[in-house]
């Protein structure tokens, strides 16, 4: 899930000079008068006919290569990628969600020739042939556990992109940094970290040996965190021998803060944000979604893992194990 959410949240523009006005038309084929489909740009739903052949039309302002999705009414996505001057788009229920066609798009090209390749082989020659351009990268980077690579094969994928370029994949690089390290598993030990807050103030896990930790692993736009906050501030304020952390894995620091100042929400906790090495440390945590928690005993052993929010779940995980 978290690829997916860091695919939504990470999308990009490559900077042209073409400045026009896009006719950006959505249409789709074989889901019938009452389909039910959605347009996405970015983040946000936009507002789009639920019945007819057209879902969408409007004329927009692209100045680059643009990202947008199709969800059906089971929630399952179609990318599809404008370009200026390229907004013709057909949605076809046969062969959903790869059958999605965005008419003379090369970037939309490149994205279904990673995004549905065959195999890993279809999917490193597409790659190969592609390998300085910001789509075939982003693909890369939000999908490649989902293709289940080798170390040697993603190594080689990685290796042939410029240093600039290698910016642009970094799940990828933790991944590969963590190569044959442990992950921190229950029973196991802690594997320690540091992060930074927003106001520059680093937390040392290590700090806080002969106390309970609860560790957050969460994201801005993880919405059962959010949910999950209110319940968390509640029952972990029962105990003083319990400190907890969160550790957002996005940078979207004023997001965030405005977010909880709608929610009416103050976390009584360091709230971190950056570190050099902060993605390898949600590799070894093994993190594929929000909210994750680990408890971790005073002595440094985890004790408790487990997805999700739930306040009554929380409850009895810490009265089973803090006395």
């Amino acid at each position: 899930m978290k690829y997916l959410i860091s695919l939504i949240l990470s999308l990009f523009a490559i900077t042209v000079d073409a400045q026009e006005k896009t006719k950006v038309i959505i249409r789709q084929e074989g889901f019938g008068n009452k389909h039910e489909l959605k347009v996405v740009f970015g983040n946000q739903l936009a507002e789009s006919n639920a019945k007819g052949e057209v879902l969408y039309e409007k004329e927009m302002e692209i100045n680059a290569p643009m990202y947008g999705m199709i969800l059906n009414k089971k929630n399952r996505f179609s990318g599809f990628w404008l370009e200026p001057g390229k907004g013709e788009v057909i949605v076809r229920k046969k062969g959903f969600p790869q059958a999605t066609e965005v008419k003379g798009s090369k970037s939309h090209e490149i994205y279904l020739s990673l995004r549905f390749a065959d195999d890993n082989k279809a999917f490193i020659q597409a790659f190969m042939e592609n390998n300085d351009n910001p789509i075939a990268l982003d693909v890369l980077n939000t999908t490649f556990k989902f293709q289940k690579f080798e170390q040697e094969e993603l190594q080689r994928m990685f290796d042939t992109v410029t240093s600039n370029n290698k910016k642009l994949l970094p799940y990828v690089s933790a991944s590969l940094n963590t190569f044959g390290l442990d992950d921190v598993t229950l029973n196991g030990q802690i594997v320690d970290f540091t992060g930074d807050d927003q106001n520059g103030i680093t937390y040392d896990t290590e700090d806080y040996r002969g106390k309970y930790l609860l560790l957050d692993f969460a994201s801005t736009g993880c919405g059962p965190c959010w949910m999950s906050y209110p319940d968390m501030i509640t029952e972990t304020d029962k105990y003083e021998n319990l400190q907890v952390i969160t550790y957002n894995e996005d940078a979207e620091i004023d997001a965030w803060n405005n977010i909880a100042k709608r929610r009416n929400i103050e976390l009584p906790w360091p709230v971190l944000w950056k570190d050099d090495n902060k993605l390898e440390i949600f590799e070894r945590y093994n993190v594929e979604g929000w909210p994750l928690h680990f408890l971790i005993s005073p002595e440094g052993k985890v004790i408790e893992r487990w997805y999700g929010s739930g306040g009554n779940r929380l409850a009895k995980k810490l009265e089973k194990h803090i006395k």
